[in-house]
């Protein structure tokens, strides 16, 4: 069920939500938090989904918030509020649910569209990939767990020259620090994208919920725990039918 500023489609085991503010490149203004909220909830507690893809129409996959909403409002800190909490429940939703959530990231993310890209399970990106920070240039701190993600990624001195600076992250940067797994040619993107999460797909989902809950534990784990529940989980999956099924396809 598409909104009007996102747009839902489901492509046999993949949900597609694709946001659709192309005229002011996908910027999120209250009512895009909302809708994709919206959305996001609906494809993971959708059966029949089994990978979510997050995307943007036109130039960009989303430059950000809206400045010009808070900017018109007579309590623009309010207003901030407002679209920071919409914002963190989507980041919380990703990254506590059992489905993996790909972000398809078209030329161009900047603010919390860095930051949404960055919450994302796995990312994909165009040839012409930019990341920008963005938030310092207008005064700002950062939503959307960016100060989390990206000094985990690239280190905390770097992140700290990249929020700074205003330098954006290119495919080079972002190729070398594991930060977008794959990238696409423009015109085979969305095709590409959706051949990766069909094969990711594929896995049972039930692994591929403890595989990214144990990725993620792993984290702040001690090695010991994080054994023991590997080992926990491996026997449960051992005990599925879906185990024994790709066993006997893996034989022939």
């Amino acid at each position: 069920m598409s909104s009007e500023h996102v747009i839902c489609e489901t492509r046999g085991p993949v949900s597609w939500m694709t946001l659709n503010r192309p005229e002011v490149l996908n910027a999120f203004s209250t009512e895009l938090g909302r809708e994709s909220l919206e959305a996001l909830r609906r494809a993971l507690a959708d059966d029949r989904t089994r990978v979510v893809v997050i995307t943007g129409k036109g130039r960009a996959f989303s430059v950000g918030a809206d400045v010009n909403e808070p900017g018109a409002d007579a309590d623009p800190a309010k207003r901030i509020d407002i679209m920071a909490t919409i914002a963190h429940k989507a980041i919380a939703e990703i990254r506590q649910a059992d489905k993996p959530v790909i972000a398809a990231i078209n030329q161009l993310a900047a603010g919390y569209g860095t930051a949404l890209a960055l919450a994302c399970d796995i990312r994909v990106a165009t040839e012409t990939l930019r990341l920008h920070y963005a938030y310092s240039l207008i005064g700002l701190t950062g939503d959307g767990g960016v100060n989390y993600f990206l000094p985990k990624m690239v280190g905390v001195s770097r992140a700290l020259e990249i929020a700074l600076t205003g330098e954006p992250i290119c495919e080079e940067e972002a190729r070398k620090f594991g930060m977008v797994s794959k990238f696409f040619p423009q015109e085979t993107f969305l095709e590409d994208t959706q051949a990766l999460a069909e094969k990711i797909a594929a896995v049972p989902p039930k692994a591929a919920a403890a595989i990214k809950a144990m990725m993620y534990a792993s984290q702040n784990a001690d090695l010991l725990t994080h054994l023991a529940t590997e080992k926990a989980f491996l026997t449960e999956m051992a005990g599925a039918p879906e185990f024994l099924d790709l066993i006997r396809r893996f034989k022939k």
